[in-house]
């Protein structure tokens, strides 16, 4: 039987797919190879560079406003509540204008009173205002502390309380009854914004520099862009202030940084930290507290403190982180320059909550001459201060803050 020959075929055509794929691995692999070659030489490079390993960025410290108790826990909810609902029927902080703000007291218990004038359109009907509030200040005060009742020219008097003390009088005008101004006074109110915690962001701080007004600047010793920040005020004419840390009640669970002056240190500890505190920043003409809550209601540890700054001539800005501080008794007691902070911009850090902040502290300046507001270094404070800084041109007049300190 004659053999059977093999398949042209299949003796033939396998060697030729065989070689054509080999062809075509080595054609992707090379290119491929290549590419990768060159990929791990460029992250080489970036490493030795330092691109890819760049600084960490520090988020920025706590600030302390004071932890509020009693009525005053209640009227700081109140006004965030005020804020939003306005908001919500569509009022912009230009249609407000707080007529009055002091500060009122029932044996320990203290708190901030304050009488606003809303403008309202005519559109917006008295029942659609009260439904608001009541749902926006709900779960904060019960609904019999809302007292509306109405008043000549189409008012709607809105009166909040707290445990039986008033703390808002809130007007409601229609848009027609718009408030004239009144003519300019022969010298403006004075007001200074100290914009504090500065030291770990260069570029924030430089916006704010570049703001068309006179602002002043504390900076915290030790942190990264001390240096810089400072050279960079000064030049600028602006005040540079030493944002001395200082012992919140709630140490250790909040800490105040380093360079903090502690109520457990002896009088040569904390003024040997005070003057390396003094001499870390350049060009310092004050010092206002970082924090403090515990350490400015002793008053042997604040006379320490402050007979140094009055060596050195500087004055102190009193934060008032807490209502209790002894500072303002200490200062006097050494004829040391001093004031104190009358109202936090941006301690409810909304753009709402801030242009009625800024407004708050023009009815201060307007009623006692001048006022003093302390910001911090966010984004959202740095717009707000750009929008509303021209707005207070003719009202009032911005200085630095060693402008009113005595």
């Amino acid at each position: 039987m004659a053999s059977r020959k093999p398949s042209r075929t299949t003796t033939r055509g396998t060697p030729k797919r065989k070689s054509s794929s080999r062809k075509r691995i080595t054609y992707l692999v090379v290119p491929l190879a290549g590419l990768l070659i060159l990929f791990v030489l460029s992250m080489y490079g970036l490493h030795r560079s330092g691109r890819l390993n760049p600084a960490p960025r520090v988020s920025l410290p706590v600030f302390e406003t004071y932890a509020s108790h009693g009525t005053e826990a209640s009227v700081k909810a109140l006004d965030r509540g005020i804020y939003d609902a306005l908001l919500a029927l569509k009022v912009p902080a230009d249609d407000v204008v707080f007529t009055r703000v002091e500060t009122k007291a029932y044996h320990e218990d203290r708190w901030t009173y304050s009488e606003l004038e809303i403008r309202l359109q005519e559109a917006v009907p008295g029942r659609h205002v009260k439904a608001v509030f009541y749902q926006h200040l709900a779960g904060i005060i019960p609904q019999k502390s809302m007292a509306f009742r109405s008043a000549p020219h189409h008012k709607i008097i809105l009166e909040l309380s707290v445990n039986g003390h008033r703390t808002h009088h809130l007007a409601f005008l229609p848009f027609t009854h718009k408030k004239v101004p009144p003519p300019p006074a022969a010298s403006l109110p004075q007001i200074a914004i100290i914009i504090d915690d500065l030291g770990y962001d260069d570029k924030m701080a430089s916006r704010f520099l570049e703001l068309d007004g006179v602002l002043s600047f504390s900076i915290l010793p030790y942190s990264p862009f001390q240096q810089e920040i400072a050279c960079a005020v000064h030049q600028r004419g602006r005040d540079v202030l030493l944002h001395l840390p200082m012992e919140p009640l709630e140490y250790p669970s909040v800490n105040p940084g380093e360079g903090a002056l502690m109520s457990a240190m002896g009088p040569d500890e904390l003024l040997d930290q005070l003057r390396r505190d003094l001499d870390a920043v350049p060009f310092v003409v004050g010092v206002n507290n970082h924090m403090g809550s515990k350490l400015t209601q002793d008053s042997a540890k604040m006379r320490q403190v402050f007979t140094i700054l009055k060596g050195r001539n500087l004055f102190f800005v009193d934060s008032l982180t807490n209502p209790k501080s002894c500072c303002a008794r200490a200062a006097h007691l050494l004829n040391l320059k001093f004031a104190r902070r009358h109202v936090f911009l941006d301690h409810d850090q909304t753009a709402h909550a801030i242009r009625f902040q800024i407004r708050r502290l023009v009815t201060i300046a307007e009623t006692h001459g001048s006022a003093i507001g302390i910001g911090h270094p966010y984004p959202v404070t740095w717009e707000i201060l750009k929008e509303e800084i021209p707005k207070l041109r003719g009202k009032i007049k911005l200085v630095p803050v060693s402008k009113l300190v005595g």
